[in-house]
């Protein structure tokens, strides 16, 4: 009867080991696609914000003739090539650089370090370190304690509005309903 007691309970313990590993693979896949979706709402968020910064820039920053426009820029430090950073979206123009930082959620951290980021600017663009630089943190949606900050900062707050999606073919499909 021990010896069967104990052939049980080793069975169970082995049931137990293999009911956790599979508990853990799961766990691990779980997490990997709850990363995947997290990066894919991030980047949704920038597809969302970057066709709104060249409007932004002609008509409230007045940049009229842009220089340079990307989105998703990766960039070395100019003194140490082992330092590199992305940028969301960039857009320079008519001595402004305007820099914007995009969280599908915003974070008091993530703006603070937007705000220490900025400091180091011009390391990253030298090119550009004579140019007016607008800092512009984006996201769905942003607070009002939040907005505070970022006046505080100087930094301005752009988030989802009344105007931000349009009818692409407004004309043309009015004209064929009617």
């Amino acid at each position: 009867e021990h010896k069967a007691r104990m052939e049980r309970m080793d069975r169970d313990s082995a049931e137990h080991k293999a009911r956790m590993d599979q508990f853990e693979r799961e766990a691990r896949q779980h997490t990997l696609e709850m990363a995947h979706i997290a990066e894919r709402f991030g980047r949704f968020a920038e597809d969302i914000v970057a066709p709104n910064i060249p409007r932004l820039a002609r008509d409230v920053f007045g940049i009229t003739e842009v220089q340079f426009s990307a989105q998703r820029v990766e960039k070395r430090h100019a003194r140490d090539s082992a330092r590199f950073r992305e940028f969301d979206m960039i857009l320079a123009g008519q001595g402004k650089l305007i820099v914007v930082e995009t969280k599908a959620t915003p974070r008091l951290k993530y703006i603070d370090d937007f705000a220490e980021m900025l400091k180091e600017l011009p390391e990253y663009f030298p090119e550009w370190k004579s140019h007016n630089v607008i800092p512009i943190f984006a996201s769905m949606a942003i607070s009002p304690d939040f907005v505070k900050r970022l006046t505080r900062l100087r930094i301005y707050a752009f988030a989802l509005g009344d105007r931000t999606m349009e009818l692409l073919n407004l004309g043309e499909v009015s004209a064929k309903r009617n």
